[in-house]
């Protein structure tokens, strides 16, 4: 059950996202890596390769626009399976040169109407987080949009209630967090991240700690294990599923006695990806990732990689 947590308290960075992206271990990954958008602008994004769509659940451009997935949890976990990946979403908006609103417009007319070039009604459950970070010297950064296909749709960090027209608490609310459910009705793991990362952004201040420990103190947050020993010692993989939404940071889970039709699904689930992105005052944004498995056996004692990639969304 992934989970994205982004705050715009910091006053040096107004704007940082924290990304667990948890999924089964042997699932083909591509990790973030930049390719041409058009002739001034790239993206940067890691790949889902067991798709054929190569879809992806984050990524950001060189001019500054962002877009993260996550799935919506069906209790139904036959039906998950849809025609098209959701991880087409991201790219489809970033790749975009339409605006926030024709582009969600556009998609919605879709939904609808049932003619889809993107076929969305063979698309799962999802929440996308979207926009541009665009930084403004006297507020930080503009709102951005989120959209389910659960019914929801809005904007999150906006300036005030007049600007979001006093409808939903959520939409100013300084720091959102998001997972497999409704974004309206979060998991105990996203009001823990969320409580954790106000309290991260206000020790890390009064401490000025540097960007280079600020991201570790991110990391850590990642990592942050609450999973119930108890049930990861069941050989029920469905329970192990629903405590999913009380942890941050999903530890290896096996996954014993699977169907055949499973078996190439893999063995082992849990956090494979984080990442961080965080973008200064003057528009630099640092796009960090881990990979913790990179095969379907849990390794011990890996050493962990952190790439780092650096731009300037204006072009500076």
């Amino acid at each position: 059950m992934c989970i994205t947590i982004a705050t715009t308290d910091h006053p040096d960075y107004p704007f940082i996202l924290l990304s667990n992206r948890d999924e089964f271990f042997r699932r083909p990954t591509a990790p973030a890596q930049f390719r041409q958008i058009n002739d001034h602008e790239k993206l940067l994004a890691p790949l889902d390769l067991a798709r054929h769509e190569h879809g992806t659940w984050i990524g950001v451009t060189t001019t500054g626009k962002i877009a993260v997935l996550v799935n919506y949890r069906d209790m139904d976990t036959e039906s998950t399976m849809k025609q098209v990946s959701r991880g087409v979403l991201p790219l489809s908006y970033l790749e975009t040169t339409k605006s926030d609103d024709e582009w969600r417009d556009s998609f919605s007319m879709e939904m609808q109407n049932g003619n889809a070039t993107l076929d969305l009604k063979n698309i799962g459950g999802f929440t996308l987080l979207y926009g541009s970070l665009r930084v403004n010297p006297e507020d930080g950064v503009d709102h951005l949009n989120i959209l389910s296909n659960k019914g929801h749709h809005g904007r999150v960090f906006e300036k005030s209630v007049q600007q979001s027209g006093g409808l939903n608490s959520i939409s100013t609310k300084s720091t959102f967090g998001m997972s497999n459910s409704l974004y309206n009705d979060p998991w105990k793991k996203v009001e823990l991240g969320e409580r954790m990362l106000k309290e991260l952004i206000s020790a890390s201040v009064e401490s000025s700690l540097t960007q280079d420990q600020l991201v570790e103190e991110c990391f850590k947050l990642l990592s942050h294990d609450t999973y119930d020993r108890a049930i990861m010692k069941q050989h029920d993989f469905d329970v192990k599923v629903l405590a999913l939404r009380n942890s941050i940071f999903i530890p290896p889970l096996k996954r014993e006695g699977a169907e055949s039709h499973l078996a190439s699904i893999g063995e082992y689930y849990g956090t494979r990806t984080q990442t961080i992105i965080l973008v200064d005052r003057l528009g630099n944004l640092n796009y960090y990732e881990r990979n913790l498995h990179s095969s379907d056996v849990p390794e011990v004692d890996s050493p962990l990689i952190t790439s780092r990639y650096s731009f300037n969304i204006y072009g500076n």
